[in-house]
């Protein structure tokens, strides 16, 4: 990585870039922007939020803002290629997919069936990429086309992302995670906060569910993000939230039916703690980012 693309992704919502990744290497990174990683050639030896993986040629990774990487070791040969977006392009990019699709294909490494073709397709996605940064850059360029055109390189992205993680089963997943007891109990957490985030928000109700204190559970969280139980329920909620109030014309007094809030008051203001924007503000200033 390097000074340009961190001032690009600021800049202009997105950028790319070529690396071996060696500002991670024993150092935990925690991502400002959701980032896709693909691994070009040799391997690495990664931790995402606190689970294992080996990283190799072929793989792809995708991780929202807040993610904590760690590199462990790399070999000689290993390149990897990624592509950072800003929080409008990652929610329009992903508004198609459900929130257990995410779950499953958020933070893991997957790799395809390995046919040429699929990284003949991945590869096309970045320099795609590329070009759209080039024309971006250019005197008198048209910026909202090529942020249009970045949400749908995202969006192909996951769904190659989607049917990667398909094509890998669940046995081969676990083999290759190595999760100790700690890591199973944080991912049976994301598991229960996909299915009963709408109605469920308290750190009391997974704990129980998991047969721990809360304490034991914040600490488990606290190992895997840094973040405690209630800071990813709440994350988790919001994103769902902003998906919700960008991409559909679900009304506010649905929304509080839908996620089981007291009242309309309660919701604006539990969403305006956690961005900085009423409800009306926020579907205001994203109404130009939802039209794809």
């Amino acid at each position: 990585m390097n000074s340009h693309y961190f001032e690009n992704l600021s800049r202009q919502g997105f950028s790319t870039t070529t690396s071996a990744l060696q500002k991670f290497v024993q150092h935990t990174y925690t991502l400002q922007f959701a980032t896709f990683f693909w691994c070009r050639s040799g391997e690495a030896v990664i931790t995402i939020n606190g689970y294992r993986f080996r990283f190799t040629s072929g793989c792809i990774a995708v991780c929202p803002t807040g993610c904590n990487i760690t590199v462990h070791d790399i070999t000689s040969d290993f390149s990897t290629r990624f592509l950072g977006v800003s929080e409008d392009i990652w929610l329009a990019a992903r508004c198609s997919f459900s929130p257990e699709t995410m779950q499953k294909i958020e933070g893991y490494p997957y790799k395809g069936k390995g046919i040429a073709g699929e990284q003949a397709f991945i590869s096309n996605i970045f320099k795609q990429i590329e070009i759209l940064e080039e024309e971006f850059n250019m005197p008198g360029s048209n910026a909202e086309y090529c942020r249009k055109n970045i949400i749908l390189q995202a969006n192909a992205l996951l769904l190659y992302a989607q049917h990667a993680q398909e094509f890998s089963s669940n046995e081969q997943v676990k083999k290759e995670v190595g999760l100790e007891d700690k890591e199973k109990t944080f991912l049976q957490f994301r598991d229960l906060i996909t299915k009963h985030f709408r109605t469920e928000r308290s750190v009391q109700y997974y704990a129980d569910k998991l047969s721990l204190t809360t304490r034991s559970l914040n600490s488990v969280c606290q190992k895997a993000t840094g973040q405690n139980a209630k800071n990813i329920i709440d994350h988790y909620t919001i994103v769902e939230l902003q998906v919700a109030l960008m991409y559909t014309h679900k009304t506010y007094q649905e929304l509080v039916g839908e996620y089981h809030f007291p009242d309309q008051s309660y919701l604006n203001r539990y969403f305006k703690r956690h961005t900085g924007y009423s409800l009306s503000e926020f579907r205001s200033k994203r109404a130009l980012a939802a039209t794809v």
